[in-house]
């Protein structure tokens, strides 16, 4: 179990490898395992960090996850929406479908359920293109040789497999990749997805003045010049008129 005095832990580098996918190199977790992962990993969480007791910031969040998952979500995964009460700028998804959001974020987004929706639209794609499990296929972690799953069907070592979710860091193309469908699954929503900009365009200004809550799997990768830039693109392509904010005319995504 996680202890609050170790928080640190759950976004520290792990150090060494992990896991061997069900004991067996060049696989990706089943659908069933990404799902049982997320729970376990999720009630972890859920006793290490405080729910936030506002109903309405909950009702919030989740009504607009929900909007989304109508538009893009996937059958077999079990989308849930959560706000933790931490200042920290932040949002992550787990395996399987739960789906975390810290007060601070939402603080800094104010009362745009257009930006909101693009992020959760994008936490939303990490679920449902399985990045999580494709990163441990071809990362440090399946040259490991602890098996995933125990005889009764549960997660092994829940907190190690929980820290190396919670500070995983996503490749340049699966950030791409939930951008440019989260943001379409917020336009399918009814949302305006120029709120994705808007939302890059904070964190850029967040991170120009040194902000130390934006927690790492929310800082840019890539950067958020050409992530704006490939939205404006994107935003202007879906609805044939030119995003509405100014930012990044000319810029050039890498």
């Amino acid at each position: 179990m996680w202890k609050r005095t170790t928080r640190g832990l759950l976004f520290a580098a792990v150090g060494a490898s992990l896991l061997s996918l069900t004991g067996c190199k060049g696989t990706i977790w089943s659908t069933k395992e990404e799902i049982q992962i997320g729970k376990e990993v999720a009630a972890e969480v859920e006793k290490e960090y405080r729910i936030d007791p506002d109903p309405i910031v909950q009702q919030r969040v989740k009504t607009i996850g929900q909007r989304i998952v109508a538009a893009g979500g996937k059958p077999q995964y079990q989308y849930t929406f959560t706000v933790l009460d931490e200042k920290e700028i932040n949002a992550f998804a787990l395996p399987g479908g739960p789906i975390y959001v810290f007060r601070g974020l939402l603080e800094k987004l104010g009362d745009d359920d257009d930006a909101l929706a693009c992020v959760l639209g994008h936490e939303i794609t990490h679920i449902n293109q399985r990045h999580a499990a494709k990163q441990y296929t071809k990362g440090m972690w399946a040259n490991a040789a602890l098996v995933l799953l125990d005889s009764s069907g549960r997660v092994r070592d829940v907190a190690a497999i929980g820290s190396a979710l919670l500070q995983l860091q996503y490749s340049r193309d699966d950030e791409y990749e939930s951008d440019r469908y989260g943001l379409e699954y917020a336009y399918q929503a009814g949302y305006d997805p120029n709120g994705m900009v808007r939302f890059f365009e904070l964190l850029k200004t967040l991170e120009k003045g040194g902000d130390k809550g934006i927690l790492a799997n929310l800082r840019t990768h890539p950067l958020t010049e050409n992530r704006i830039w490939r939205a404006r693109a994107q935003i202007e392509k879906m609805t044939g008129a030119p995003p509405t904010s100014d930012f990044g005319a000319g810029g050039k995504p890498k």
